[in-house]
Formats: structure tokens, C-alpha cells, sequence
């Protein structure tokens, strides 16, 4: 993927708006991957190793919510045609972030962001990407909000907290996350990272134990780990319930069409690929194999969570995968507590980028805050903050199926920020006719024709 296909230097337009994210003058002596590399010396970036940016990339792809909704995608699909989903979705996404990767660093300014790129490459179009942003990072926030509300109240109830409720869950973790949410700076949580790592290795080592079965604390059969204890369902075959697995299980092209949202969802990650490429030492030797690692890597968990859990319960596996596990196993509760934790310290870093694109926006229509005085802009980012946390409250509490909301993501702001932006702004970077311009094209195409498509048949009624 990583051709010197680059092109002389970009327009005059486009590289004054790179100049006045880098506030270097230009230097024609040298092309503009050198240019790049040398804005990052000079901003004393560009030191991170490749291992470190393909775990970060990896973990953003593994450590969301998808992770938990893919299998149950599988199952509508049939392990057949699930697996060369995953196997087509992520291919298209990997593409989508070499290609912004490439604008990236074809427009030569660090910092690099979705806001630069689009800022040098489509001006008239950044609303697109605070708009996408805004989406995407509040359908997250609410499938953060529901996954407490799926696993935690079962988890406190089998720990001694007798009487808990979906809503008392969801309630809670939104007043921690919504106070959270309110500060400005957000460096504290990045420790999560390395919680989110491990949370997800525990899930998929669960996972596979349940489908092993090995002895009765993990039998997936039973309704509970007593049951499976007293020999009450002993030698019952996979899938449990008699439930079907077939290779391809589609019911339906409206209800597989309910479903690719999902796989789009997962594998997208496209908003940390700037921060890598700012980060990362020679990024044009480097990005492309970090991207090729930290998909494959992606797409080979969630290909074996999604097959176990779906060969485990067939086509009963449930749309949040931890809640169709035994009540009384200690090692599905703490996955269950584990996850509703690490889901309620993620929200308010969705609710960072959703609430700064929301006010990008509101200046645009409105005028920039600073015009209007000096509290302008703290007005806005209260009224914002107060709009946008309750919102995905009565979301949450309203929605109790994960699929939907990621579903609706996907389709959108994952489609945009996917297929739509990386095939548009490399277009608008790269004039010259080449192959790889015209795989942008079709990456475009394809995300136009998702995102309608998709959305349509996400609330079309489908027959019981």
C-alpha cells in the first residue's frame, strides 16, 4: 500500500492552509514526506515506535463497544459469510486509513487532524467532519452508557447488591461520567488504555473457555454454574438449545442489512490515525505497517470472539454477547463489572470530541465565541455539555438494545469517517490520475451508498 505516489507539491491553497498549521515556510528542495518528517522534529514529535502506534491503534478498534455487537452480527450472517465480512469491512477500513494517512502527509502540517486535512483539502466541506465527530462520538457515548446497563445490574446483584435496577446502573455511571465529562482536560483517563487492554484479553480468553468447556464453572449450557455442577445438563452439544449455526444463515437481505453497520462500527478508528502519524518515528516507512498490524491483529480477535460466541449459542447469541454467559459464574460477573467500569470511564472521552465538533459547528453558523465576549465561549461549552450529557442519558434509559445504537453509529458518523472522508479529502489532495485515486473514488462511492442504504433499512420493521 505504501507507493511514492505523491505528487509534486499541493496547490498554493491547499499548502497555505498546511503553513498556518505548521508556521514553516515551504522548503521545495525536498518532497513532501521529508517536509513531513522534518515539521515533526521541529515540534519535537515523531518519536514513538511503530510497536507502541499499532497497540494503540489495535486497542482502539478492540477496546469499544463492537466488540461486545459483533457476534451477534455473525450470527444473523452465518459464520461463512460473517467471517468475509469482517474480512471485506476491515479491509475497506485499513484502505481508508492509509488513504488519511497519506493526505496527511501529503499536506505536511503537524499536528495533523481530520480538521487540518479537511481544512487544506475540502474548506467548504469541514462541517462534514465536526459533523461525523459529533455523531459518532455521541452514539458511542450512549453505547457506553447502555453496556452498564446490560452488565452491571446482574454483576452487583450476584455480588450483594440486592435491588439494583437497569436504571439505578445507567443513572449512576452517568453521574460519575457526566461530572467527568465536564472537565476540560481529560489527560487522567488515558490510563484506561492499559485497562482496556486487558479487559478485552479476559473477555476473549472467556470466551473461548465457555466454548471449550472445560468443567462445569464453564459450561455455556447451563443456566447457572450450579445446574451445571448437579449433572442437570450434561453432554449437551453445541450450539446450546439445539440453536442453528450455518455457514450462511442470512433470514433475510433486510435483517444482514440491519447488521453491516455493526461490522462498519468495529473496525473504526480512523480519528486516532492522525494522532499516530504526529507521534510515530518516519512515518512513511512506518504507517502502513502499523495499520496492516493493528487490523489484522483487530480482525483475528474479533473473527474468534464472534465465531466462538456465535458456534456457543447459535443464533440466540444476544446483541451485547457477555449477557447471554451463566448468572452465577465469578468470571462472567467480573467481566461483566470489569467492562461497565471501563465503559463508564470511556464516555467522557467521546463526550470531549462530540461536544468540541458541536461548538466548531455553532461558530460556524453562529459567529466564532470570542467575538461575543470574553465568556462567550464558556456559556457555550456549559449549554453544550448540558444538552449533550442528559441526551444520551434519556438514550441510554430509553434503548436497551446495543445493536441499535450501533447500528445507527455505524451507518453515520462510522460510515463518514470511514469510507466518505478518506476517499474525499485524498482526492482533493492527489490531483493526478493514479490507481490508488481512483480506489479513493470507489471508497467515496461506496460510503454514499452505505450510509442511505443502510440507515433506510435500520428502521424498516422487519416480519417476526
Amino acid at each position: 500500500m505504501n507507493q511514492p505516489d505523491e505528487e509534486p507539491p499541493v496547490h498554493s491553497h491547499s499548502r497555505r492552509e498546511a503553513l498556518l498549521v505548521t508556521n514553516e515556510p515551504p522548503t521545495p528542495t525536498i518532497d513532501t514526506a521529508q517536509n513531513f518528517e522534518a515539521a515533526q522534529q521541529a515540534l519535537g514529535l515523531g518519536f514513538a515506535s511503530p510497536v507502541a502506534g499499532a497497540l494503540v491503534l489495535a486497542n482502539t478498534l478492540l477496546g469499544g463497544s463492537g466488540m461486545l455487537g459483533i457476534p451477534h452480527a455473525l450470527s444473523v450472517a452465518g459464520y461463512g459469510l460473517g467471517l468475509v465480512l469482517i474480512v471485506c469491512f476491515g479491509s475497506f477500513s485499513a484502505i481508508g486509513s492509509h488513504l488519511l494517512q497519506c493526505s496527511a502527509r501529503r499536506i505536511g502540517g503537524v499536528p495533523c487532524s481530520f480538521y487540518s486535512v479537511a481544512s487544506a483539502t475540502i474548506p467548504r466541506w469541514t462541517w462534514l467532519v465536526d459533523g461525523a465527530v459529533a455523531v459518532k462520538c455521541f452514539g458511542v457515548g450512549c453505547s457506553y452508557l447502555i453496556i452498564v446497563g446490560d452488565l452491571a445490574p446482574d454483576s452487583l446483584r450476584f455480588f450483594g447488591a440486592h435491588g439494583v435496577r437497569r436504571w439505578h446502573t445507567v443513572t449512576g455511571a452517568f453521574l460519575v461520567a457526566g461530572a467527568l465529562a465536564c472537565m476540560k482536560n481529560l489527560n487522567a483517563l488515558r490510563y484506561t488504555a492499559v485497562a482496556s487492554i486487558l479487559i478485552v484479553f479476559w473477555t476473549c480468553t472467556l470466551i473461548a473457555l465457555f466454548f471449550a468447556n472445560v468443567g462445569d464453572s464453564f459450561d455455556p449450557c447451563a443456566a447457572s454454574v450450579a445446574l451445571a455442577f448437579a449433572g442437570n445438563i450434561a453432554g449437551q452439544h453445541l450450539p446450546c438449545k439445539g440453536a442453528d449455526f450455518e455457514p450462511v444463515a442470512v433470514p433475510s437481505l433486510l435483517k444482514l442489512g440491519k447488521v453491516l453497520p455493526v461490522f462498519i462500527f468495529g473496525f473504526t478508528c480512523q480519528q486516532n490515525v492522525f494522532t499516530i502519524c504526529n507521534e510515530v518515528r518516519r512515518p512513511t516507512q512506518n504507517m502502513d505497517r502499523i495499520i496492516f498490524v493493528a487490523y489484522v491483529f483487530a480482525g483475528f480477535g474479533f473473527a474468534i470472539t464472534a465465531f466462538l460466541g456465535y458456534a456457543t449459542y447459535g443464533d440466540m447469541v444476544k446483541s451485547d454477547v457477555l449477557k447471554g454467559y451463566p448468572q452465577d459464574s465469578v468470571a462472567v460477573q467480573l467481566a461483566r463489572f470489569f467492562f461497565a467500569v471501563l465503559a463508564t470511564f470511556s464516555y467522557p472521552l467521546q463526550a470531549h470530541p462530540s461536544r468540541a465538533s458541536i461548538m466548531a459547528l455553532w461558530s460556524l453558523a453562529a459567529g466564532p465565541a470570542h467575538l461575543q465576549g470574553p465568556s462567550a465561549e464558556r456559556r457555550r461549552f456549559w449549554l453544550v455539555t448540558a444538552v449533550w450529557a442528559p441526551l444520551s442519558l434519556v438514550v441510554a434509559l430509553t434503548v436497551t438494545d446495543l445493536g441499535i445504537v450501533l447500528g445507527v453509529v455505524g451507518a453515520t458518523g462510522s460510515t463518514m469517517v470511514s469510507y466518505i472522508l478518506p476517499g474525499l479529502t485524498y482526492r482533493k489532495a492527489f490531483l493526478q490520475p493514479s490507481m490508488k485515486r481512483t480506489l479513493a473514488g470507489l471508497q467515496l462511492l461506496l460510503g454514499c451508498v452505505i450510509m442511505p442504504l443502510c440507515l433506510i433499512m435500520l428502521f424498516v420493521p422487519t416480519s417476526k
